[in-house]
């Protein structure tokens, strides 16, 4: 009676078979590439839910080969080391504010002038344009690779314990600004003294009266609680504050120029649930900041808007074509 092979080699034969099998077969069942997305926001702001859509979209578009795994509220550092982060590729993506971006960026500090867009369609139409093209290709010397605006809504006034109406108001009073320069111009022409501090460090000095206000959008305002340690709110709109989706211009050199494709329209796909997102948050978070016991306050809108011809004669000639162009689209 004729045997059947033997159990040693059916094992045998089983590894030749796989040893055998095309590279591509088994690139398909290697682990995903893990990419680190950060913001400096907290896990309730929208960054987060714009970060994870991105990154679902990536996953889906290359076959799983990318998982982009998200660190928010500093669990890679401040937001100025975020930004120094992207740059020499430790992080692979982020989302991060105008306020921040132009310190590395200068051009960038075009959009962030006080009262320089009128509502947030006209924002959206100038960033998404000629003027938001050129600021993101000017991140591309800096290390970074801009994909996409968003916004993070308008920046109002959280005050400790002052009323605010008019510029005149604002004079002496200690406020936290992001450390563009912009954002000191900006505040010392209202009189006020401007004060450089990280976002996660707000809350405490809030607390501490190191600072008598900020100067939040205000799903900011929500998601960073600066309501249990302000009263009130005034809503002055005066910036835009816009927001960028970037990635490392190391992770860049490494994609195929499909996969580029796949990032960019992952970016650009993205920016209307982020703004409407936005949007919603805003008015429910001005529902939520008054059920909290928040006095909003209206203010002189045209008084604040005057007091800033100085600021725009400051920084217009960095970068007058572009201010130009945005000014003719008002």
């Amino acid at each position: 009676m004729e045997r059947g092979p033997s159990r040693r080699t059916c094992l045998v034969g089983m590894a030749a078979g796989v040893l055998s099998m095309p590279y591509i077969s088994r690139a398909h069942a290697a682990a995903p590439i893990q990419l680190k997305f950060a913001t400096a926001d907290t896990q309730q702001d929208k960054s987060y839910l714009v970060g994870e859509r991105f990154g679902a979209e990536i996953a889906e578009k290359t076959g799983g080969k990318y998982k982009v795994q998200m660190y928010v509220g500093g669990a890679l550092g401040s937001t100025v080391n975020i930004g120094s982060s992207l740059q020499t590729g430790i992080v692979d993506c982020a989302i991060l504010t105008s306020g921040y971006i132009e310190s590395l960026v200068p051009t960038v500090q075009v959009i962030d002038l006080p009262f320089i867009f009128k509502d947030e369609a006209n924002a959206a139409k100038i960033l998404d344009g000629e003027v938001g093209q050129k600021l993101l290709a000017d991140m591309a010397p800096k290390g970074i690779v801009g994909l996409s605006w968003g916004w993070y809504g308008w920046r109002q006034l959280e005050l400790h314990d002052r009323v605010v109406k008019t510029p005149d108001d604002m004079h002496g009073l200690k406020i936290r600004i992001q450390p563009g320069p912009v954002f000191a111009a900006m505040f010392k022409q209202l009189g006020a003294i401007p004060i450089v501090l990280d976002g996660s460090e707000v809350y405490l000095a809030l607390s501490q009266s190191t600072v008598g206000a900020v100067d939040f959008p205000v799903p900011t305002a929500v998601t960073f609680k600066v309501y249990e340690v302000t009263k009130n709110l005034a809503l002055t709109r005066h910036v835009y504050n816009a927001g960028a989706l970037m990635v490392s211009k190391a992770l860049w050199g490494r994609l195929s120029p499909a996969e580029r494709d796949i990032f960019k329209a992952a970016a650009v796909n993205v920016q209307p649930f982020w703004r409407q997102a936005v949007a919603d948050a805003t008015t429910d978070g001005m529902k939520f900041l008054t059920d909290h016991g928040m006095q909003a306050t209206e203010t002189d809108f045209a008084a604040f808007r005057a007091k800033m011809d100085p600021v725009y004669a400051q920084f217009r000639p960095k970068y007058r074509e572009l201010f130009d162009k945005i000014m003719a689209q008002q």
